[in-house]
């Protein structure tokens, strides 16, 4: 696939992925359409912003080589209620399943579809590294990312099923969360620490996601995460010391149960997971250590 002059359609392009994607992506000479809740003017020329509802495309939308789903509600944020709980799923199958009905009534297919999952998919497994192959959880960020997998392969065109781990950039992602409790000598281990954490440099994303349209082997589900397998107790000591803080308050499974109730199983849950796919196809990453990407974010 060249990798100039594509025609790029994305959703969720406003987040904090899509912020560092899209500059990306036009400085490689692509140019991009963002589906935008709300109306907006692009100063790039590259750029357009077309208004979406998040269930259906815009009217005359035209035709794209690639589609890009990032649209979902944050499934870290507020209570797991039962309509959170709705609201996060329903973001995201409608969104799914409004660019496969685009796809599927195409003129012309897209080369590529790429729409997000995440490695919650495998649900808690604490102990046992994981690759691709391995099966879906069956807790609610499991079921979630099934659902949106399955959606997504409805497409009639080669689909690749990114499942994300949790991404260190700044300004946004894990760190913007986690940066004020260390430096308030909050920070500590939860729970036992042996849970995976399966985290990933924010230019690993970008580079990773580039990589998958324009690697035609690639298809189906690839786990982004750094191939440098770390638990929660090294992260938490880690970034601690990049921080020059103490890493003194660990925090019992009991009590993040008692505090957060079902989604407490985000922080003392892990996935050992493994890059397998993007070690197969020779992808090079800029971060395959913790102390260096801390280093260079913190």
């Amino acid at each position: 696939m060249s990798d100039s002059g594509l025609n790029i359609l994305i959703s969720g392009g406003t987040g904090f992925i899509g912020k560092h994607l899209v500059p990306k992506l036009t400085e490689l000479g692509h140019t991009v359409s963002i589906l935008s809740r709300s109306a907006r003017e692009s100063k790039d020329r590259y750029i357009t912003y077309l208004k979406w509802n998040g269930k259906e495309m815009p009217m005359g939308i035209g035709v794209y080589d690639v589609v890009i789903n990032l649209a979902g509600a944050s499934i870290a944020e507020g209570k797991w209620t039962e309509a959170r709980k709705k609201e996060i799923m329903d973001s995201r199958i409608n969104a799914t399943a409004a660019c496969v009905k685009y796809i599927n009534n195409s003129p012309r297919k897209p080369k590529v579809f790429i729409s997000a999952s995440a490695v919650g998919y495998y649900g808690v497994k604490n102990h046992e590294e994981i690759d691709e192959k391995g099966k879906a959880g069956e807790d609610f960020a499991a079921v979630v990312c099934k659902a949106w997998e399955e959606e997504s392969q409805k497409a009639n065109c080669r689909t690749v099923n990114p499942r994300i781990g949790i991404v260190l950039g700044k300004g946004g992602g894990a760190l913007k969360q986690l940066i004020p409790i260390y430096k308030a000598y909050l920070g500590g281990t939860l729970a036992s620490g042996k849970q995976g954490f399966p985290w990933v440099h924010i230019q690993d994303i970008v580079k990773s996601l580039i990589f998958c349209i324009e690697n035609e082997n690639i298809e189906g589900p690839v786990n982004l995460v750094s191939p440098q397998v770390t638990d929660q107790k090294t992260f938490s000591n880690k970034l601690a010391k990049a921080l020059n803080r103490v890493d003194p308050f660990p925090a019992p499974k009991f009590a993040l149960q008692f505090l957060l109730g079902e989604r407490s199983l985000l922080l003392w849950g892990g996935q050992k997971a493994i890059p397998r796919v993007l070690q197969r196809e020779k992808y090079q990453f800029e971060y395959s250590e913790l102390d260096l990407a801390l280093e260079n974010l913190v």
